[in-house]
């Protein structure tokens, strides 16, 4: 799953496409099957769910104010050739906005605890921490970050789901019990190949 957001705009995004592109082909001739998702916001400082709350009197702390878009690049029952298409649309102008983590990971999760495969891995690549300026601008400054935190410790303790972190430039180890630490987007294929094999050896 790839953060979308608007600071992986040019050399990141076009990368991250690249590399879970080669992944999900090497992964597909080993009979693993393989989603590539995506995930930012509709809209710059909030959409259609911050004019409602808005015209609704403007309630305190009213949680998330943006609206949500979750990206399937590839399926995991999708053959990784026809995808590449999908993966072009990552490059599309307009497409990065905001990142919502936390809800993302839900979803993913979601996704995937309906899939028949007895082991579930899923690897979270992202350049910096939950960012929705709707939201921070009228709840605690921690809002976010806070429900990323209770989601990740409710995945990793309670699902069968097994969650690895890549930060491109950023910590994520602050987050996740599982993070790595790249300082170039340029590392980001032999981090994933690497991490991959020592997963499956």
């Amino acid at each position: 799953m790839i953060d979308n957001s608007g600071s992986m705009r040019g050399k990141p995004i076009m990368v991250a496409a690249l590399t879970t592109d080669m992944i999900a082909a090497t992964l597909e001739k080993c009979k693993i099957k393989v989603e590539i998702l995506g995930f930012t916001t509709k809209a710059w400082k909030g959409g259609k769910t911050r004019e409602h709350w808005l015209k609704n009197g403007k309630e305190k702390n009213p949680g998330r104010l943006n609206d949500l878009r979750h990206i399937i690049y590839k399926s995991a029952d999708q053959n990784s050739k026809k995808s590449k298409i999908n993966l072009g649309l990552m490059l599309k102008e307009g497409l990065l906005k905001e990142n919502i983590d936390g809800e993302a990971l839900l979803w993913a999760t979601s996704r995937m605890s309906k899939r028949p495969e007895s082991r579930k891995i899923l690897i979270v690549i992202s350049d910096g921490a939950p960012v929705d300026d709707s939201t921070l601008s009228v709840n605690n400054s921690n809002y976010l970050e806070k429900h990323l935190k209770s989601t990740i410790l409710s995945i990793e303790e309670r699902s069968n789901i097994e969650l690895l972190a890549i930060g491109i430039g950023h910590n994520v180890g602050q987050y996740y019990s599982k993070a790595i630490t790249i300082h170039d987007v340029e590392e980001l294929g032999g981090i994933m190949f690497e991490k991959i094999e020592s997963l499956f050896s």
